[in-house]
């Protein structure tokens, strides 16, 4: 099965963030280069979704995360759709 992966205007945003922080503080060449990667990433959950762990942050079944580079994808897997929530950096304690 297919599914549609969607991505939640939240998730749009701090995806455009990432891209303004590495550009910021590495070069622009670098944060494009990362955001197509990342994209192809979240791309991929539209075959085997279920691959990625159940959700750290949510007692929701159905929600799930995908580590890319230090960064957590979340999204919530329903019927033949995949909705990426959020994309933040993960903290090293």
């Amino acid at each position: 099965m297919t599914y549609r992966v969607i991505v939640e205007p939240e998730a749009l945003q701090d995806v455009i963030s990432i891209y303004n922080f590495i550009s910021k503080n590495d070069s622009k060449n670098k944060a494009t280069k990362f955001i197509r990667e990342l994209e192809h990433s979240i791309g991929s959950l539209s075959e085997m979704p279920h691959r990625c762990r159940k959700s750290y942050y949510t007692e929701d079944e159905l929600t799930r995360d995908m580590i890319y580079k230090g960064y957590t994808i979340v999204f919530n897997v329903r019927e033949s759709y995949v909705h990426i929530l959020t994309v933040f950096r993960q903290k090293t304690f």
